[in-house]
C-alpha cells in the first residue's frame, strides 16, 4: 500500500537493481534547481519565480505534456500561468535538461518511467501484474493523467480493481486531477460494477 509515486519509487528502484543499473537520484525538492534556470522577473524573487515554475511544470507532468507543447497546451485551456507561457516553457526546457544532465528524477517522472517500463517490457508487466493481481485505489476523483496511465499500465487487460471516489470531493483540479476518470468509468472499465453510498455516517 503506498501512494502512487511510493510504489513506483519501490518498484523502479527493485527493477534497476535488478538490471544491474545505478538509479537516478530523487529530486525531493524542485525550487533549487528551478532557481538556476528560472528567468529574471523584474520586482520578483526569484524563490517566488520558482516557486510558479514548479506548479506550471506540475500542472503540464499531471497533463503528459511536454516543453514544446506547453504553450499551446495553457491556450487550449484556457489558462493564466503567472509567467508569460513562452517563458515556463523554456524554463521547463531547461530544467528537464539540467535533470538529465545530472541523473536527477522528479516525483513526477517516477510515474511516466514506471508506467513506460510496464507498456513496454512484457515480462516485467507480467511480474508486476503477478504481484499486484488486485488493484484498489482510494480517491479516484483526485487522480490525474499520468497516475491513471500508471493505473491502466499496471491493470493490463484485467478488471481487477475497485476504486472509491466522491466527485464532489474532487479538490485537486488545479493541479491536474481529473474527477472524469470516476464519472466516466464505464468508459475506461466497461464491467465495472457501480455501487453508490448515499448515507453518510460522518455528519448528522
Amino acid at each position: 500500500a503506498g501512494t502512487f509515486h511510493a510504489v513506483a519509487w519501490g518498484v523502479l528502484r527493485t527493477r534497476w537493481a535488478d538490471q544491474r543499473r545505478d538509479p537516478p537520484t530523487l529530486l525531493d525538492r524542485k525550487g533549487g534547481l528551478l532557481a538556476e534556470v528560472a528567468p529574471r522577473v523584474a520586482n520578483r524573487p526569484v524563490r517566488q519565480v520558482a516557486a510558479d515554475l514548479a506548479g506550471e511544470i506540475e500542472w503540464a507532468k499531471a497533463r503528459m505534456i511536454t516543453p514544446d507543447a506547453y504553450e499551446a497546451a495553457v491556450a487550449a485551456a484556457g489558462r493564466r500561468p503567472p509567467l508569460r507561457a513562452a517563458l515556463v516553457a523554456e524554463a521547463y526546457a531547461a530544467y528537464e535538461h539540467r535533470k538529465q544532465r545530472s541523473g536527477l528524477v522528479d516525483f513526477d517522472d517516477l510515474l511516466g518511467l514506471c508506467a513506460r517500463a510496464l507498456e513496454t517490457d512484457e515480462a516485467f508487466a507480467a511480474a508486476q501484474r503477478w504481484r499486484f493481481r488486485h488493484l484498489y485505489v482510494d480517491e479516484l476523483q483526485d487522480v490525474n493523467a499520468l497516475q491513471f496511465r500508471l493505473l491502466e499500465a499496471w491493470r493490463g487487460d484485467r478488471y481487477d480493481v475497485t476504486a472509491v471516489g466522491d466527485p464532489q470531493q474532487a479538490i485537486y483540479g488545479w493541479n491536474g486531477a481529473d474527477a472524469s476518470f470516476l464519472l466516466d468509468i464505464h468508459r475506461h472499465w466497461p464491467p465495472a460494477q457501480v455501487i453508490q453510498l448515499r448515507r453518510s455516517y460522518r455528519s448528522t
